[in-house]
């Protein structure tokens, strides 16, 4: 089966990672460039003849990928920086869960998920694992059809469950109604991981309907929910967005501190 890109996705199932896309991507394109850069200005200083000729080029594309990643951080507006790392702290946290209830990494292409969900046998193991794929490939029936069928042990479940539900209710039909969701989390224990995880799950239902709705202000629930996660966010930044991040803007480093010294000897 050929792989669709995510833009063939429902709208609604990419709209949140679309909106943190843009800003991101273009300060990851300004940090490359800067990248470059300073791997320009290192040989105008000489740095790679001071240096073994052999790791030169690698030590010189560390520096510059390092600078590069430090710039395209500060050029992120510092809204979308904070709302980010909450996203990201609750999206790192889910990819763990699923990971320890299936044994297998979360699918993260379009004929992954399909496969992923034929190949796994609806269980109440699986059950809600499965209920989020299909959500999320606009499966909407056969994501109902098993939502219908869990059921909760307890209220970090029933939690689950009601956040499922909204879920495909505004996959499906734009609805913005988080009451039931809501309920659900004042029935958490006050101070628990689980109360943590359903603030940030709240925030980021309520910012994918305010940027679905066009305002401007979409990230403010996410703001506001960051500053009770304390550091976990940075650790899960770190290690899900800069890391691989810095790893492209090295690797763009080193291409360009192979190339550069070439092109000088040309002249």
């Amino acid at each position: 089966m050929a792989d669709r890109t995510l833009d063939a996705l429902p709208p609604r199932s990419v709209a949140i990672v679309q909106g943190f896309g843009r800003p991101l991507n273009r300060s990851i394109l300004i940090g490359g460039v800067v990248t470059v850069a300073v791997v320009i200005a290192l040989e105008a200083l000489g740095v790679g003849e001071w240096l073994n000729s052999v790791v030169a080029p690698v030590i010189i594309a560390a520096i510059a990928g390092l600078v590069g990643l430090l710039v395209a951080i500060l050029l992120l507006p510092s809204r979308i920086r904070r709302a980010f790392e909450a996203y990201s702290w609750l999206g790192h946290a889910e990819m763990q869960r699923f990971k320890e209830r299936t044994g297998t990494r979360v699918p993260n292409k379009v004929a992954e998920m399909e496969q992923w969900v034929a190949a796994t046998p609806s269980t109440p193991a699986m059950g809600l694992p499965r209920i989020e794929v299909l959500a999320f490939l606009g499966r909407y029936s056969e994501a109902r059809d098993e939502l219908d069928a869990a059921s909760a042990a307890d209220p970090d479940a029933a939690f689950e469950i009601a956040s499922l539900r909204q879920y495909i209710d505004w996959l499906e039909h734009g609805s913005d109604d988080m009451a039931a969701l809501r309920a659900a989390a004042a029935d958490l224990p006050p101070g628990s991981e689980a109360q943590r995880f359903s603030a940030v799950t709240l925030a980021i239902g309520e910012a994918r309907i305010r940027l679905v709705g066009s305002d401007p202000d979409w990230t403010a629930p996410l703001e506001a929910v960051r500053g009770s996660l304390g550091s976990a966010p940075w650790r899960a930044v770190i290690t899900d967005t800069c890391r691989p991040v810095g790893f492209v803007l090295g690797l763009v480093g080193l291409i360009a501190a192979l190339i550069v010294p070439l092109l000088r000897a040309t002249l």
